[in-house]
């Protein structure tokens, strides 16, 4: 999954995403401000619900331009600014586990990574700065940035895509009903990258 903002002026952002499943496109997402676009390019929502999730997921980014419109006001920022959040799962060869990953960066510059087997986010391989070492310390404080990240990546997204190695590009399903992870993942990643990045921007924009 990868989902990228620029901020080119105050009140002004540019949203561009997408996710896959096994090297197939499955959703994208692009627009300007609240006029968005959202598509999932495989049925792997019944209708109704994915209604239902394009309306989250388009909630979620007015609030997360709304924060950072916020904290402009307040503390001041230098634009333009870009985030990137790059996350998600693959499956290793023969049953021997999978690799997860999630990675923020800001402005091109690597700011913070979660480590799975451990739970806890790390700085990027930049030297490290007091803007960083006060984000680390806030992100692994609180369970929801941990442990839920974690299970999110090695459990949630694992599954999902365990699940859905059976399910064709036309979108047919054997046997069960599946529940819309690869969207809810892509909620879960904007709510956990907005916490990871309102720490950088409360501090001024600067990694001093």
């Amino acid at each position: 999954m990868l989902q990228i903002s620029y901020f080119p002026e105050p009140g002004q952002v540019l949203h561009q995403g997408n996710a896959s499943l096994r090297g197939m496109l499955t959703h994208v997402l692009e627009g300007q401000d609240s006029n968005i676009t959202i598509l999932q390019l495989q049925a792997l929502q019944e209708p109704q619900r994915w209604e239902h999730t394009k309306e989250s997921v388009q909630l979620y980014l007015e609030q997360f331009a709304g924060f950072v419109q916020q904290v402009h006001q307040e503390r001041g920022l230098a634009f333009p600014l870009t985030i990137r959040c790059f996350l998600g799962c693959e499956l290793l060869p023969e049953g021997s586990g999978a690799h997860t990953f999630f990675e923020v960066s800001v402005n091109g510059s690597a700011f913070v990574s979660f480590q799975p087997e451990t739970a806890l986010w790390v700085a990027g391989p930049q030297v490290h700065s007091r803007v960083i070492n006060y984000s680390l310390t806030q992100l692994n404080t609180y369970n929801r940035t941990r442990y839920e990240v974690q299970d999110f990546l090695q459990n949630t997204c694992v599954q999902y895509v365990k699940e859905h190695s059976a399910i064709n590009v036309k979108g047919s399903q054997t046997g069960r009903s599946y529940t819309p992870l690869i969207l809810g993942i892509i909620v879960g990643s904007f709510i956990i990258a907005a916490v990871a990045v309102g720490i950088f921007l409360c501090t001024g924009g600067h990694l001093c």
